[in-house]
């Protein structure tokens, strides 16, 4: 049986690398032996905003010297590297150039935004294209606006299309048993919108509007977790949350089934993998307008939008949300009715993908 190497992060931390390298471990590639190669730090928190630390580099080394010992004992027969926009792809270039040594097929999926971050200026993007296409047979993009405007770097033949997806059996429910409850799930952080929900619940509460919120994820430091708990006791908002922690498996699967909205109000992302679950797990969506959320959502039926970051919009929308069940549950039926987000179809292409790079380097 042939060996298929995945290289990157997994759970915990909670976050949208790990979750969808899982995902695509869990795929049964026919004629494939997974092999796993783990390089997060296994912490529940992530501050992957904060400063960079020098102390990171010392163990990013060790990381590097451990993968070359791995590959060369394994010795698989393609790799699949996820490598994100951040600083961390200064780390991740060092392990292209180590892999490439074994003259092993490399593909790197960039599960990357499109501007905000470290390695996306225009001149950064022509380093990292050229290191790019030196040491990878295939790049894989989170979808087609992301082809659009990396095929400029990467090139035709280098890129291709695999969205992230979600295995929708994990996620079956039945509507009409969902509580009215909203889901959060994701990093408490700015950035992913959690304190404009906090100001948002506030302003529920001052309106004598009551709703309950599940929470999954956890802060990102333990002083952003000290200053929402700061604020939730000031406004006494204890009875609108509930906090789950950083929750996998089944027990998360079974929150998205029992709840009826998720909220999403992130500032900026990828390709959210979040909003995927909600469609498979059939629930109305309350999401932030930026491009990242646009793209997957599409205009359809099953969601409302509000400004990025603005507070009083997210309240006046989830007044909406918790006033007119009916429409929610409209909403919801209509997630139902969207199938493309299964991971059969990343099934196919991925498998594809693998064939033709074997057979091309064992000519």
């Amino acid at each position: 049986m042939k060996k298929l190497a995945f290289i990157g992060p997994l759970p915990p931390p909670l976050g949208g690398v790990a979750v969808i390298n899982q995902s695509f471990q869990n795929i049964d590639y026919d004629g494939y032996e997974i092999i796993p190669f783990d390089t997060a730090e296994k912490k529940d928190r992530e501050d992957i905003y904060g400063r960079f630390k020098f102390k990171s580099v010392q163990r990013n080394l060790n990381i590097n010297k451990r993968l070359k010992q791995f590959i060369a004992k394994e010795q698989p027969d393609v790799i699949n590297i996820f490598i994100t926009s951040g600083m961390s792809i200064l780390r991740d270039i060092l392990f292209l150039k180590t892999m490439h040594k074994f003259n092993i097929p490399i593909i790197i999926h960039f599960h990357s935004k499109t501007k905000g971050e470290f390695a996306l200026s225009p001149m950064r993007l022509k380093i990292v294209g050229k290191y790019f296409n030196k040491y990878a047979s295939k790049i894989i993009v989170l979808s087609d606006q992301h082809y659009s405007f990396f095929v400029e770097y990467f090139g035709v033949d280098k890129c291709t299309v695999i969205e992230n997806f979600v295995n929708y059996s994990d996620f079956e429910n039945e509507i009409s048993i969902k509580k009215e409850d909203f889901l959060f799930v994701g990093r408490l952080s700015r950035e992913k919108g959690f304190f404009d929900l906090l100001e948002a619940v506030k302003i529920l509460k001052q309106k004598k509007v009551f709703c309950r919120i599940q929470i999954v994820g956890v802060a990102p430091t333990e002083r952003l977790e000290a200053e929402i708990d700061n604020f939730i006791k000031i406004y006494d908002l204890y009875d609108y949350f509930v906090f789950n922690g950083a929750t996998f498996g089944d027990e998360k699967y079974t929150l998205f089934k029992q709840s009826r909205c998720l909220i999403f109000p992130s500032h900026f992302e990828n390709s959210p993998v979040v909003l995927k679950e909600a469609i498979a797990a059939k629930m109305a969506i309350l999401s932030s307008d930026i491009d990242a959320n646009e793209n997957v959502l599409q205009k359809r039926d099953n969601y409302i939008s509000f400004e990025k970051g603005n507070s009083q919009k997210l309240a006046s929308k989830m007044i909406i949300f918790i006033t007119n069940p009916n429409r929610i549950l409209s909403m919801c039926h209509a997630s139902s009715n969207i199938k493309s987000y299964d991971v059969s179809v990343a099934q196919e292409k991925f498998t594809q993908m693998f064939n033709n790079l074997v057979l091309i380097n064992e000519k």
